[in-house]
């Protein structure tokens, strides 16, 4: 295997989802529409929560990896990271395990290994669809052999943009951070266990086949598609930014405790952000975009919660 098994399962649970006999709807799907704007100033867009004298920055972080030659404005960034209180992380979700978990992990691991070689399990329709995607990139049936559909599906994504040179948004802000020794808040970080055993328990063969399907569609995507949504993030275009694929993290959301998991994380993203509110100065805030301009995410309870805030170039 080509990528740490926990690594594969935090990549599960990084959309999130619901649970399998009754999905909910993708939260991240559902985008308030007037929050769809074109940032004024240069660079990525920006929100900001404000009082009398506090203020936590949001910068909305589309795909965190972008390719490594699109360069985008830095200039508020630098500006907003400069005498800051702090700076929280709200781009992931952390699923940690310990030593004590080494058992559980290898009874899921052993659960997600195909007993069968993986496209012999498939529908004839399903498998040709695979085969003819991970040809076009040049991998062999071995490499995915052993995994059951969905994990299949996940590092097929994987490799079809691995011959793409990207860099991480959150990396590179956090290097930032560092140098300017501002405190990094991380509130997403949780027990892997509990949401491995929920994710594990809901997955059906008809699941599996659906969440390959989408990740097939995801790695036919052109990747013009993907270099747009980039571009039209680093230019602070949100409309453009919203358009990358995510058909797998879409299937991915049905899986048992995923959308548990992305409420407690929309949760205590703002948490940081309403403790960061009460010390006079200024935060920064890194948040998806989608879980930020969603319904019923970030900016939607905030405001709910009777905080102002204040979109790109938007004046107080």
């Amino acid at each position: 295997m080509t990528r740490p098994f926990l690594a594969l399962i935090i990549a599960v649970f990084t959309a999130s989802g619901a649970q399998a006999q009754q999905p909910l709807p993708d939260p991240e799907a559902a985008i308030v529409e007037e929050l769809v704007v074109q940032a004024r100033e240069p660079g990525p867009a920006w929100w900001r929560v404000v009082d009398a004298d506090t203020t936590v920055w949001i910068l909305a972080v589309g795909e965190d990896s972008i390719p490594a030659d699109i360069a985008w404005d830095r200039r508020a960034l630098e500006r907003r990271l400069t005498g800051a209180n702090s700076v929280i992380v709200g781009t992931r979700i952390g699923l940690t395990g310990g030593l004590r978990d080494i058992p559980a992990l290898l009874r899921a691991r052993s659960q997600l290994k195909s007993k069968a070689p993986m496209e012999e399990t498939l529908p004839p329709a399903l498998r040709a669809r695979f085969v003819a995607a991970r040809e076009r990139i040049g991998q062999p049936a071995r490499k995915y052999a052993g995994w059951q559909p969905i994990l299949a599906g996940g590092q097929l994504i994987s490799d079809s943009q691995r011959t793409e040179s990207t860099a991480s948004v959150t990396k590179a802000i956090l290097a930032q951070a560092k140098r300017r020794k501002v405190k990094v808040v991380d509130p997403a970080r949780y027990d892997a266990i509990p949401f491995m055993r929920k994710a594990l328990g809901s997955l059906t063969p008809d699941l599996q086949h659906r969440c390959l399907d989408s990740a097939i569609r995801d790695a036919e995507a052109p990747a013009a598609r993907r270099r747009a949504a980039a571009q039209g993030w680093a230019r602070g275009d949100v409309a453009a930014a919203l358009g990358e694929p995510r058909n797998y993290d879409s299937c991915v959301l049905l899986l048992g405790g995923g959308a548990e998991l992305w409420r407690r994380a929309r949760d205590d993203r703002m948490a940081a952000i309403v403790e960061a509110m009460k010390a006079p100065g200024h935060s920064v805030a890194l948040i998806g975009l989608r879980a930020l301009l969603a319904q019923e995410g970030v900016i939607q309870e905030l405001e709910a919660k009777g905080f102002k805030v204040l979109g790109p170039g938007e004046a107080e």
